[in-house]
């Protein structure tokens, strides 16, 4: 079973209007609210691909019980952890052009015991699982190891740990030698305090994280595919542009390497699937959601190219 953590569960709002005035009055023509958050999302795709999993998280009391039931209408398990303070909730605005807006509140801000309490609960649900993956932004309040501990305690179960987040909680995070790193490329710039723009310092940015104990590393580079480490190896993701709705791509990438990892596919192929799945995202206007028969007609899009590490011998 894939257990997702979400620090920062929110309540998210989907707007679709034709397109954006700013100063104006927007007409929506169409709206859907459902539980978000990165590892939410995590769940929602794995689930899609036949996994078990179980959503857990931490969310301000005033929106525990509409996330709990929203979840449980969608099919997934869940046992979310209440805090005092209101739910933190987004709004995406997308246009008919397919260009999306995000709004992100910052969530209810946690006291030290919250935060501790809030690691008991992920303890006891560790028991349960196959693969733990920590996702997305941490409230106001949190410690500065709070993702690390998270980590931490899946890994002395013997868990393999994932960890998709970003800046400090990231850096602190590799102490922990999570299993997986996965990132885009503006979240490893702010995570090593550069600018990662270009192929090489993309590679340099992705090899000093696997240095820092990463066992495998993975930046998602949007339009421009995705980059892979493995041990010795740097594979370089590459398809064609796609339209659509990018917002949840990199969860539902995720969520297909995680599946894939616990299936026994090889790096290489779980690389692949994730691609795959973040190209099929696309054409859904909700994060955390995608159709399973387009995966087979999208695979074939997908091409991993071997690439050369610096300073290597041909």
């Amino acid at each position: 079973m894939i257990l997702t953590v979400t620090s920062n569960v929110a309540l998210d709002r989907t707007y679709g209007v034709d397109e954006v005035e700013l100063g104006g009055v927007n007409k929506v023509r169409s709206a859907f609210a459902q539980t978000g958050g990165k590892g939410v999302n995590v769940s929602r795709v794995a689930a899609l691909l036949g996994a078990s999993t179980l959503v857990s998280g931490l969310i301000g009391w005033a929106g525990l019980e509409q996330a709990a039931q929203e979840l449980r209408l969608s099919g997934l398990e869940s046992d979310l952890y209440p805090v005092s303070g209101p739910a933190r909730q987004t709004v995406v605005v997308t246009a008919a052009n397919g260009v999306s807006t995000a709004f992100d509140e910052p969530g209810p801000t946690v006291t030290e015991l919250e935060w501790k309490n809030f690691e008991l609960h992920i303890a006891q649900l560790l028991e349960r699982a196959s693969l733990i993956a920590i996702s997305g932004s941490l409230p106001p309040g949190a410690p500065e190891l709070a993702l690390r501990n998270l980590a931490a305690a899946g890994a002395e179960r013997g868990l393999p740990v994932i960890v998709d987040a970003r800046g400090a909680a990231m850096r602190a995070a590799l102490s922990a030698k999570p299993l997986l790193a996965k990132l885009n490329r503006s979240e490893l710039s702010e995570t090593l305090g550069r600018p990662c723009v270009s192929d090489d310092e993309v590679v340099s940015g992705a090899l000093e994280l696997q240095e820092g104990g990463a066992g495998h590393v993975i930046v998602t580079l949007g339009s421009q595919g995705a980059l892979g480490v493995h041990g010795d190896e740097l594979l370089r993701v590459t398809h064609p542009p796609a339209p659509g709705n990018p917002i949840g791509a990199g969860d539902a990438f995720t969520a297909a390497w995680a599946v894939a990892f616990l299936a026994g596919k090889p790096f290489e192929r779980a690389l692949r699937d994730g691609a795959t799945a973040a190209l099929a995202s696309l054409r859904s206007p909700i994060a955390g959601a995608l159709d399973p028969a387009d995966l087979a007609e999208l695979a074939p899009a997908i091409e991993i190219h071997q690439m050369q590490r610096a300073g290597a011998q041909s």
